[in-house]
C-alpha cells in the first residue's frame, strides 16, 4: 500500500518536472540537451548548428550549438575557446577536462560565464554557454548542473 502511494506521488510530480525542462536534439550535429522551460528562443542559427535562448527576466543568455573542430584535437579546440574568452575579458577561474568533455567558467564585472563542451562525431564539438548575473549564482547552479548531465553526444556515429 505504501509503495503504491509513493508511486502515485512520483507520477503526480512528473508533469511539474517536465514543465521545468524541455528536451532539445540537434539534427545537424546529433547532440541532445535539456533546456530550461522558462527560457525562450531568441535566435536560431541559419546553418542548423543551434540556438540562443534568454531567461524569462532577460538577464541570462544560453547558447547551445555544435561546431566543427578547427584545431588538431578536442583538447586544443577547448584551449583555443578558453583563450578567446580570456581575450574577451573573462577571468577563467575553473577549468576541468577529459578526452571527451570540458567545462570552464569565469567572471567579468558582475557576470558569470559557464561553458561545457563534449566531443561529437566526425571531429565536431557540442557546446552550451550560459552567461548570467553573479547575484543569481545560487539560482543558476542547479540549472548548470542539470544541463551538464544532459548534454550528450549521439549514441553512434553514422
Amino acid at each position: 500500500m505504501i509503495n503504491r502511494f509513493i508511486l502515485l506521488l512520483c507520477l503526480a510530480a512528473t508533469p511539474a518536472l517536465a514543465d521545468d525542462w524541455r528536451p532539445y536534439a540537434n539534427a545537424r550535429f546529433g547532440y541532445a540537451i535539456d533546456l530550461p522551460g522558462d527560457f525562450k528562443v531568441t535566435a536560431e542559427a541559419d546553418n542548423g548548428d543551434g540556438m540562443t535562448l534568454t531567461s524569462k527576466d532577460g538577464k541570462a543568455e544560453l547558447r547551445v550549438f555544435g561546431a566543427n573542430r578547427m584545431e588538431d584535437d578536442f583538447a586544443a579546440e577547448v584551449k583555443s575557446r578558453v583563450a578567446m574568452d580570456k581575450q574577451d575579458g573573462w577571468a577563467i577561474g575553473y577549468n576541468k577536462s577529459s578526452k571527451t568533455w570540458a567545462s570552464y567558467s569565469g567572471s567579468r564585472k558582475d557576470r558569470i560565464l559557464y561553458v561545457r563542451a563534449i566531443a561529437l562525431c566526425h571531429d565536431a564539438i557540442g557546446y552550451f554557454t550560459l552567461d548570467y548575473p553573479k547575484a543569481a549564482l545560487t539560482q543558476y547552479d542547479p540549472i548548470v548542473a542539470h544541463m551538464v548531465k544532459t548534454l550528450a553526444a549521439p549514441p553512434r556515429c553514422g
